[in-house]
């Protein structure tokens, strides 16, 4: 259940008012791919959550506790030496990608005004954490990824930090109806339409995809005014935070900006106040559950 690009669209607009103006006053690194950051802003004090795991990357604000190992990790050390202090002068997501850009002012030795940049890149196994100057330059990362692992693109300390290569498939929300009418009606109508709104459009998610087909009802001949009625709630930003949760046993199954209507009776659904709140609620419960199986 990874954050698709549109979640992760609404939590940022969330986060935004929460984090942006605040002081980063501590760093700690509770798991291998966990970083907190402690922050005191216009919100008042909170905690933000980056998570670089693959399988469960994310954002997002935190009242969960964590148990901080006895002697902290180098790269937390790093963070700490580079943010502690920071202000979080900007938040971006860039070209609708599942990548979060924390856009710092900090101090450096001498006391004189530095931009750093924390990235969050949650793409698949290629999910990481890594800190940079203002000059783009990788100062390091949770993961670094030389010539031997990735032919096309390494991250490591001294590079020029660049973003992923994107996919060629065009962007589902960036195309007019008549766009992606046209590519509707071009389509292989021998193939399921789930898949083929996967593998001919970015950012859009499995489950979503899905579920545009479900609403359809069985009639394929629908799907071009589903697919309007999601760009049209997008663009609108009409998000709702929504969990799944298997029926009878409450487990954490998946999670959306919209309400997921395709399973039915099989399961349950669960609506929070924030994305936050959804996300915080549930890596908790799956992790419970995780130590309870």
């Amino acid at each position: 259940m990874p954050l698709d690009s549109i979640t992760l669209s609404a939590l940022a607009a969330e986060l935004r008012p929460a984090v942006v103006g605040a002081k980063i006053d501590k760093v700690q690194q509770p798991e291998r791919d966990t970083v907190l950051l402690s922050l005191h802003g216009p919100a008042g004090n909170r905690r933000l959550v980056l998570c670089g795991g693959v399988g469960c990357a994310r954002a997002h604000l935190t009242d969960a506790s964590f148990e901080n190992p006895a002697q902290p990790p180098m790269f937390c050390m790093l963070l700490r030496k580079h943010l502690i202090g920071a202000r979080i002068a900007e938040l971006d997501q860039p070209q609708r990608e599942r990548i979060l850009l924390f856009h710092l002012d900090a101090l450096d030795e001498m006391g004189q005004s530095v931009k750093k940049t924390l990235v969050l890149e949650m793409i698949g196994r290629g999910t990481n954490l890594i800190l940079c100057d203002g000059d783009g330059h990788i100062l390091d990362s949770l993961r670094r990824v030389d010539a031997d692992m990735s032919a096309q693109r390494q991250v490591l300390p001294g590079l020029i930090y660049r973003l992923p290569l994107r996919e060629g498939k065009p962007d589902f929300f960036s195309l007019t109806s008549a766009e992606r009418r046209a590519a509707f009606a071009a389509r292989d109508s021998s193939r399921p339409a789930d898949k083929w709104l996967l593998d001919s459009f970015s950012a859009l998610s499995p489950l979503v995809c899905r579920e545009i087909v479900s609403r359809c009802g069985g009639d394929d001949a629908r799907l071009p005014d589903e697919m309007d009625a999601l760009a049209a709630r997008v663009d609108a930003g009409d998000f709702e935070p929504w969990m799944l949760l298997e029926e009878g046993g409450g487990k954490p199954r998946d999670f959306s900006f919209m309400p997921i209507t395709q399973y039915g009776a099989a399961m349950e659904r669960e609506r929070f106040p924030s994305f936050s709140a959804l996300l915080d609620a549930f890596y908790t419960r799956r992790s419970q559950a995780e130590e309870m199986r």
